[in-house]
């Protein structure tokens, strides 16, 4: 639990000691797992999955640059990257698209790619594009080593499908599983919870990101909700090490970001929210590290 007020003062108070701390914290995280995997020398793959907005690619970006810190040659492949097409993923009775289930990507392809990556052949990494809705037409060729590590990221990467004939296992392949993991505490009571606070985060990744509205994103939250259940909790045991990805200053990045927007946008998810919202000042003129986490989510750097 995060005490609020706590934040706040040491955010009036010396704000670059709140963001530093606050990013030393998780980079601590990520380099005592780096270091963990790089002393056993056996790992060849790893295999890192959360729910919607926990920060996964960062992670894996991070984990990655510390790992070639020790001298590791280092592959990273997104299951993003093998969403089928938009227009034919299945639509949902609610009338959306089905996209975070397995129906919505190319598994023979994710498939076929891990298994080559694992014994050592040459394969090419498609692009998936986003804004446009699908596969990009440039492509990455990975070309696996010996000692190389490939570092996997995505909803999917614990589901023991993707793998085919190869499991999640404590020495060649192990996985991580990331995901905020503490409540904020409101000087009035309220809470903000991990839910919360990455629906906060998948707003503004929706906006700046995906060109998805907001009002699209909370039309959304409760199937991506119901998918985490049914294709990411059933496979958290299967991870060897747990991230908190939870920065103890984020609530002011929400508050710069969006202000009182969310009024305009009555809803289930946001009432709480919203209220959260206005007991946090809007500081200006903040600098959030090149490095930060948070910056998956928002367009980065400076918020003026």
């Amino acid at each position: 639990m995060i005490h609020w007020s706590d934040m706040e003062a040491l955010a009036k108070r010396r704000l670059s000691s709140l963001i530093y701390n606050s990013e030393y914290n998780f980079d601590s995280q990520v380099i005592r797992i780096a270091d963990k995997i790089y002393s056993e020398r056996s790992v060849k793959m790893i295999m890192i999955a959360g729910p919607s907005a926990s920060g996964k690619t960062t992670f894996a970006n991070l984990l990655a640059d510390r790992l070639e810190f020790r001298g590791v040659k280092v592959h990273r492949v997104s299951t993003d990257d093998f969403f089928i097409d938009r227009d034919k993923i299945e639509v949902l009775p609610s009338g959306l698209l089905d996209m975070d289930s397995l129906n919505a990507m190319d598994v023979k392809l994710l498939t076929y790619t891990l298994e080559s990556i694992l014994e050592g052949r040459r394969v090419v990494i498609p692009r998936f594009d986003f804004i446009e809705g699908k596969r990009a037409g440039d492509t990455q060729d990975i070309i696996p080593e010996e000692a190389d590590i490939t570092i996997v990221e995505g909803i999917h990467a614990l589901n023991p499908v993707i793998l085919g004939k190869y499991s999640i296992h404590d020495d060649t392949i192990i996985g991580i599983y990331i995901s905020p993991r503490r409540d904020f505490l409101l000087p009035s009571g309220r809470t903000i919870a991990p839910v919360e606070l990455r629906l906060l985060r998948r707003i503004l990744r929706d906006h700046y990101s995906r060109g998805h509205s907001l009002s699209d994103t909370l039309a959304q939250w409760d199937e991506v909700l119901k998918a985490e259940r049914e294709n990411i909790y059933p496979y958290v045991h299967k991870a060897r090490f747990t991230v908190d990805s939870v920065y103890d200053y984020e609530l002011l990045v929400y508050k710069r970001c969006l202000g009182n927007s969310l009024d305009s946008y009555p809803h289930k998810w946001t009432n709480n929210i919203r209220e959260v919202l206005k007991e946090v000042s809007d500081i200006p003129n903040m600098t959030i590290p090149s490095t930060s986490l948070l910056n998956e989510f928002i367009k980065g750097g400076r918020i003026g």
